[in-house]
C-alpha cells in the first residue's frame, strides 16, 4: 500500500462521523467527494487540502494555511501559475479528530455553496418560459 493510500484511509476514517465519502484520483492527486462535491485533496506529497469560498478562506488564512497552486502553459507559451479554492489544512489537525471534523464540514458548506452558485448561474442564463 503506498503512503498516500494509508493517509487516505486515515482521514477516512477521521471523517467517517460525517457520512461517506468517495474517492477519486484527479490533480495527480487524491480528491474526496461528499455527496458529489469535492471537499478535500490530497496531493502526490501527502499535504491535504480543503475547499474554500469567500465565507470561510479568511479563516484558513488566519490559520497560515496556503492555497493549492500548479502551473499550466497559457496560451502564448508562458508558465502561469494557477490557484484553486482550496487551502492547506492547519498544522496538527489531522489528529485531532473533533476539530478536523468542524474544518471538514466548513469545507463541504463552501463547497455546497459554490454548488449552489454554479447552479443560480446556469439557470439565470438559460431562463425557462
Amino acid at each position: 500500500m503506498k503512503a498516500s493510500d494509508e493517509l487516505t484511509d486515515f482521514i477516512l476514517d477521521q471523517l467517517a462521523p460525517l457520512g461517506r465519502f468517495a474517492i477519486r484520483r484527479m490533480f495527480n492527486s487524491t480528491a474526496l467527494f461528499q455527496d458529489g462535491l469535492m471537499v478535500l485533496l490530497i496531493d502526490h506529497a501527502g499535504v491535504v487540502f480543503l475547499k474554500t469560498d469567500a465565507l470561510n478562506r479568511d479563516r484558513f488564512i488566519a490559520a497560515g494555511c496556503s492555497p493549492f497552486t500548479y502551473t499550466r502553459r497559457s496560451a502564448n507559451g508562458t508558465l502561469k501559475a494557477v490557484a484553486l479554492s482550496f487551502y492547506t489544512l492547519p498544522d496538527g489537525l489531522l489528529e485531532d479528530q473533533e476539530a478536523l471534523l468542524d474544518w471538514v464540514r466548513s469545507a463541504g458548506e463552501a463547497a455546497r455553496r459554490a454548488s449552489s452558485n454554479k447552479r443560480r448561474a446556469r439557470d439565470s442564463a438559460f431562463p425557462t418560459a
